[in-house]
């Protein structure tokens, strides 16, 4: 059995067990709203999408595709050849898991995973409307960076004290029929925080509490607020 067949098999022996997993997009939502996290774990009340793009999604495919395409070449891709350390990770494992206790438990996602020697480097895509150049690295892509470092140690693997985000960003031109040029940007982010456990517990916390009062700062508690009123009979 293949280790990342193995990882499937444990996840899915877990979720036959009851097991909560939380993920990266859980812990932003708690730092949004408790309230709203509260909801949508407990009561499975989540928030309304909207109106999205697919097209990062889209673009993730494709460039998860492409990786691979050059992982059976055993080869870095040309795009990123010369600005990462080590080489792809060949087999790939993606999804990691890390069982906190008998009713919870974190799982994260990789988007691509370096290795150089026997170290471990995470990797996580971004696709950008606005140049990347030109702004600070948000604290959200600090912590899951800082997740998987966690997860990949919690399995057994040696990291390094970072990890990599690439952004890709269309860029302007006037040539549009001869390709769409594309703007590769990779930032190294070292690891700020090992003990994430800490984030897991919080949240358990919220889970186990009753219902968290609405944040000043969320807009859907906001909203909510101000036209319970005419809900009323």
């Amino acid at each position: 059995m293949s280790q990342q067949n193995l990882f499937d098999a444990k996840f899915n022996f877990h979720k036959k067990n009851k097991i909560h997993w939380l993920s990266h997009s859980a812990f932003e939502e708690l730092n949004r709203c408790p309230r709203c996290f509260w909801l949508a774990y407990k009561e499975k009340i989540k928030l309304p999408e909207g109106i999205q793009s697919r097209l990062a999604n889209r673009f993730d495919n494709i460039l998860k595709k492409y990786f691979d395409s050059y992982r059976q070449k055993d080869q870095l891709p040309p795009l990123i050849k010369g600005k990462v350390v080590g080489k792809l990770e060949k087999p790939f494992c993606e999804v990691y898991f890390y069982k906190f206790n008998e009713d919870y438990g974190l799982y994260g996602k990789l988007d691509e995973c370096l290795v150089d020697g026997d170290i471990y480097v995470p990797v996580d895509f971004k696709t950008s409307s606005s140049d990347p150049r030109e702004k600070e690295t948000l604290d959200a892509y600090q912590n899951q960076i800082d997740e998987y470092l966690f997860l990949l140690e919690e399995n057994g693997k040696k990291v390094a004290d970072f990890g990599y985000l690439i952004y890709f960003y269309p860029e302007m031109s006037d040539e549009l029929s001869k390709g769409f040029p594309m703007m590769i940007h990779i930032v190294r982010i070292k690891r700020k925080e090992k003990n994430i456990r800490k984030r897991i517990e919080k949240a358990v916390q919220v889970l186990k509490s009753s219902l968290p009062q609405p944040s000043e700062s969320c807009s859907f508690c906001s909203w909510y607020k101000k036209v319970s009123q005419y809900f009323k009979t």
